[in-house]
Parts: structure tokens; sequence; C-alpha cells
């Protein structure tokens, strides 16, 4: 026993294991899901390759248990589940800060204070993210504003 009552070097870092739940099984649903919901289609070719390769893998080993290889796909796993809905959501949040930045900066807040208020507001958000999502599935591909041009 130790004089503290504790094992030596018990309080470094965190006790808690990492979660390394990415086995073939999890993997495979992940994929079908994401052929159904038509996600795996916005994936680039190296992503799909790193994906079917980490597949291949933990069809033989089981399971996923390098950090860097996890991280990264776990990356690609949020991109292959993302909702319409999240997604609509994560471009207006895009949108309303570029907005609320441009404004700011050009005294519009000032004169217009109302205008925050609509950012908080979850249908003037998904109006926002749903005109972002026609706007690049019609080939506009930044944003509506630009945020480095300040207007004079």
């Amino acid at each position: 026993m130790y004089p503290s009552g504790q094992e030596p070097f018990s309080n470094t870092l965190s006790t808690k294991p990492p979660d390394y739940n990415l086995t073939y099984e999890r993997l495979r649903a992940v994929l079908e899901k994401a052929y159904r919901n038509g996600n795996w289609r916005r994936l680039s070719f190296f992503e799909k390759a790193l994906y079917r390769g980490v597949m291949g893998l933990a069809r033989l080993r089981g399971r996923i248990i390098n950090p860097s290889l996890v991280e990264k796909v776990r990356t690609i796993i949020s991109k292959l589940v993302q909702t319409p809905v999240a997604r609509i959501l994560h471009l207006a949040g895009e949108q309303a800060s570029c907005l609320l930045e441009l404004y700011g900066r050009n005294g519009v807040l000032q004169w217009a204070p109302s205008f925050k208020q609509w950012l908080k507001n979850p249908e003037y958000l998904l109006w926002l993210g749903a005109k972002q999502l026609t706007l690049r599935s019609l080939g506009y591909k930044g944003l509506i504003i630009s945020v480095s041009t300040p207007l004079t």
C-alpha cells in the first residue's frame, strides 16, 4: 500500500478508457443507412476508399482500435448518418454567423436590432438553411454574403 492510498500515476490524464465501438457490424449498418439516405455519394473517392478499407480491417480483426484511424472514420460516419434537417441547420448556422458579422461591421444592427432575434428564431434558421441548400444544389458553392468584402 502506498502512503497516499493511491497507486502511482493513477491520476494521469483520463481514467476513462476510449470508446472503440467500430466493429464490422456497426460499420456495415452505417454503410447500409448511407446507401439508403444517399449520403454515400457525397463522400470523396478517398473517404470511400478509407471507409471500405477500415471495414475490411474490422472484419478481419473484429474492431478498430487505432486512435487516429478511429478519429478519421468517426468524421466519415458523421457525414454518412447526417440527416437533411441537420445539414440545413448546419448551413443556416454558417450563414447566420456570416450575416451577423457582416451586419455588425457595417452598422446594420444599430438601425435594425431585431435582426439578432431573427437569427435565434428556428423557423428563420430553417428557411435560411433551406435557401442555402437550394442554392448549392443549383451549383452555387459559396455563401450568399461574403464577409471578406465589406460594404461601403
